[in-house]
């Protein structure tokens, strides 16, 4: 696999990105044993935390929301994977039967600061996927962006994805590009797992920008 390093020279820009070339994968179907509770449903920013991440999304990107449905967000596109339960790797193949976009965002409910950084990338020419790497080596799979035609043949070539990891899915892909972030820049892709993470980020709320439709 050819693997590309890139650094984002201007982390807070965002670019003008052509609506018809791009969805959004939302998954919030997890089992949140950590959290002890259903995440999409936390109460973050005046709202739940599903909604807090959905009005970040201009209204041209369809989005695909992976996990149980709520009714006042009717243009969303719900569905989940079978079995549920069965993994990101599941879930993102039932996502991606609702995707007719060229590329795809693929973001956990849980990590609410990442929209507006992966609004404002873009893939290179010969690039399947980006992915955030952060300072610990770890690389973030469920916050990238994705070449939604060799995503599939990914998910064609893993066979079954029930209970398969991420790592598996995107070995194969042959080409894909880390983004290394920067100890500041990284906690634009925390993830919240526990209730102390979620008290940390709501005072973090304020000093990040949202991306409105």
């Amino acid at each position: 696999m050819l693997l590309t390093e890139v650094v984002d020279s201007c982390p807070t820009s965002l670019v003008t990105v052509d609506r018809d070339e791009r969805s959004v994968i939302l998954l919030t179907g997890g089992s949140s044993l950590r959290m002890g509770m259903d995440k999409a449903s936390l109460e973050f920013g005046g709202d739940t935390l599903l909604a807090f991440t959905l009005k970040q999304i201009p209204s041209e990107i369809p989005v695909v929301v992976v996990g149980e449905s709520v009714d006042t967000w009717p243009e969303v596109t719900y569905t989940r994977e079978d079995p549920p339960g069965a993994g990101p790797v599941a879930a993102i193949a039932s996502g991606m039967e609702a995707v007719t976009t060229p590329e795809v965002l693929i973001l956990a409910v849980d990590t609410p600061f990442a929209l507006p950084r992966l609004l404002g990338w873009e893939l290179a020419a010969n690039s399947q996927a980006l992915i955030p790497r952060d300072p610990s080596g770890k690389s973030q799979y469920l916050a990238g962006l994705y070449r939604s035609d060799s995503l599939r043949l990914a998910l064609g070539q893993l066979g079954v994805p029930d209970n398969k990891s991420m790592r598996e899915l995107t070995s194969h892909l042959q080409s894909v590009e880390h983004h290394n972030l920067s100890p500041k820049d990284a906690h634009d892709f925390v993830d919240l797992d526990t209730l102390e993470d979620l008290a940390t980020a709501r005072k973090l709320l304020a000093r990040h920008p949202k991306v409105m439709p």
